[in-house]
Formats: structure tokens, sequence, C-alpha cells
């Protein structure tokens, strides 16, 4: 990145040409909050929660994806319960991708390519979210091979939730960026690094739990400011506070102020969880 002519860096003169001759000096233009669009944690079971499967079919226009997780990934066979939901949501034109956990690099690749074979043979998904992605330059190559490996199988589209911002180069191998997962209160502190205005908004993916109710419109707008073009803000918690939709999506941004999917329910018991988180 180049300096300002004022400033000095190694081997080079503090004399950078006649006045006439410098550009004047770019003053940075403020970037506009986007307006994000759901990505939806579906780690509910058709028989415990069926009507949440209808409520997000019903506002297919602001999701962009949801994650299928039956078993903490694909299970040990296909689960019929699965068949008429996500036909469901097919029909709405709501993307499906499957849930596999990479344990941050630990888990070996043929393990989560395996996963990512039975989603697409049994479920017919869209696409692979791998959780507990590492944000180490180390691991990348792992990565970039298993993220190849899901698109040769049949994944149109493929997330990395690393739950912090990772190493830039990751953003070359994904579609999607995981780069926050927690409560409210530690996203209040969350800082962006400057590299992310390299790619577009819809790359990244914030997820927010424990978020106050008076506060899930807050959290869209955050969101919307830090140019997360995907979020997923819910006033649960525990251990699995994916378990439901939360009690409200509101609009994310002042000019939507209609509220979406607010319809209240009975809380659900949680379903099998590896960690907080999608």
């Amino acid at each position: 990145m180049s300096q300002p002519s004022g400033e000095l860096r190694p081997g080079r003169s503090a004399w950078s040409g006649p006045r006439w001759w410098r550009r004047p000096a770019v003053r940075p233009v403020p970037v506009p909050p986007v307006v994000p669009r759901l990505v939806v944690p579906a780690y509910f079971h058709p028989a415990v929660a069926p009507d949440e499967w209808t409520r997000m079919a019903a506002h297919a226009d602001q999701i962009r994806l949801v994650i299928l997780n039956p078993a903490s990934g694909p299970g040990e066979g296909p689960d019929p319960a699965f068949v008429p939901v996500l036909r469901q949501l097919r029909e709405a034109g709501v993307p499906v991708a499957g849930y596999a956990d990479t344990d941050y690099g630990r888990r070996p690749w043929p393990e989560a390519l395996a996963d990512i074979r039975r989603y697409l043979d049994w479920y017919g998904v869209n696409g692979i979210m791998l959780d507990r992605v590492s944000a180490d330059l180390a691991d990348l190559r792992r990565y970039a091979l298993l993220a190849r490996r899901a698109r040769q199988a049949g994944a149109g589209v493929v997330v990395f939730n690393h739950g912090v911002h990772p190493h830039p180069a990751y953003a070359r191998h994904a579609d999607v960026l995981g780069t926050f997962e927690g409560p409210f209160d530690h996203y209040l502190e969350q800082a962006v690094p400057q590299w992310t205005r390299s790619w577009p908004a819809d790359r990244f993916y914030h997820v927010i739990y424990s978020v106050p109710p008076e506060h899930l419109g807050d959290a869209f707008m955050m969101a919307g400011r830090r140019r997360a073009g995907c979020v997923y803000a819910t006033d649960l918690s525990g251990g699995n506070p994916y378990r439901r939709l939360p009690s409200m999506v509101p609009a994310p941004l002042p000019l939507m102020n209609q509220p979406l999917m607010n319809q209240p329910r009975a809380s659900q018991p949680p379903t099998n969880r590896t960690r907080p988180g999608p």
C-alpha cells in the first residue's frame, strides 16, 4: 500500500516532486451498510419443530441458505423425516447446505469428505457448511483441498465457519466465511479487519446468539454496518442456541420496518450438538 508523499520510508528521499505534480489526497469513501440475508442453522428435527420449517419456507426471499444438521453431521443413514421439509424448502427456492465438522483441521479430511458425499446422496443438498474451520495459514492447503473435493462431488456452495476472522487467503476458497460466532455482548466489541473490504459483503457471515430480544434489530443493523451480507441473530443461548428459530427476526435495517418470521412458539427441547455454532 502506498504511503502519503509527506511520509518517509526506508530508501526514499523526503522530496517527492514539485507541488503541482503531487496528486491531492483522496478521502476515504464511507462504506454504506448492507442489508444482510439469513443463513439459518436449522438444528431442529422436523418431528420436534415442524412449524419452524414452514416458517422458513414462507420467508424464502429473506434466506440465502439453510444449514441442515440431522445428527452433528449427516448421521448413520438418511432420515425420512427430513424429506418433506426439504422438499418444502426446495419448492420455495431456499438452498440447503449440509453441516460437516472439521475440528479445526484435526479431523482427517477424507472423513469430512465422506460426510459431504452422504449429504449429497441422501438429501440432495445444494452445498456444504464446514464447521470449526481453522483460521491459521498453516492449515489453508488442507481446507483448499477439501473445498475443491467438495465442489467436484457436487457441492455448489462451500461455507467455511471459522467463528473469527481467518487469514485473508481463505476467502479465495469458500463462497462464504463465518467470521464471527458468539454472544451479543462480545459482538458489541467486534472489530472488522480492513482486508474484508476487498471482498463483496455477501462473502461474510456473522452468527450472534444470547441477544436480548429488544436488541435483535440492533444486531442486524450492526451486522449490516460491518458489511456482513449473511447473518443469524437469536435470543436463544445455552448448549444449542440453534434448537429453534428466534422469537422474532426483525428487519435488518431501518429501511425495512416490517418484522419477519415473528410468530411466537412454545420452546422446544434441544437436539444433539457438538458445540454452539452452525
